[in-house]
């Protein structure tokens, strides 16, 4: 399976078929592509054909067994530098702990993930790391400290939660 089809499965997924047409235009493929797509999938049994003229397309269980194999099962989010660019704004508290209209931001994104089912969640910390612990018990998230956040980049961070990198957000 390519990328496209993998594509046109996650769609269906999210919303009925309509047509070849909107789906070409709401995923920006080719018409051909698309209909080239519909025919594997469904000869290849991710989808079925029903109705009297066969007018609607479904996903199978095998198609829905390859999107959940497929999309994220975990997180990391990266919080670990200074946050120079808002400055003074973060003197006190990092980036991530400030609150827009009442909530910390590293908050909203850990609500976001879990209402989109992901519990799975690491979060690469460095300054004022220990702002940050009260989220593992609030949370159930695993923190990761980046000891050289003061000398290095978010490819550093990334570095520090290599372990966890798979199908992750």
């Amino acid at each position: 399976m390519n990328i496209q089809e993998l594509e046109i499965l996650q769609a269906l997924s999210l919303s009925p078929f309509v047509s070849q047409r909107a789906l070409a235009e709401s995923l920006k493929y080719a018409l051909g592509t698309v209909n080239k797509s519909l025919r594997f999938l469904i000869s290849h049994g991710y989808l079925k054909l029903i109705g009297k003229d066969s007018e609607r397309i479904v996903l199978t269980d095998k198609a829905r067994s390859v999107i959940k194999s497929n999309s994220p099962q975990n997180a990391i989010i990266l919080a670990a530098g200074y946050g120079m660019r808002m400055v003074p704004i973060n003197m006190e508290r990092p980036k991530g702990l400030l609150k827009i209209k009442g909530e910390a931001l590293i908050e909203r994104i850990i609500r976001q993930l879990h209402e989109a089912g992901i519990s799975e969640i690491h979060i690469v910390v460095g300054f004022m790391k220990e702002k940050f612990e009260y989220l593992m018990d609030k949370y159930h998230v695993d923190l990761i400290v980046n000891p050289e956040y003061a000398k290095s980049n978010n490819l550093e961070s990334l570095a520090c939660a290599a372990k966890y990198l798979n199908n992750t957000y």
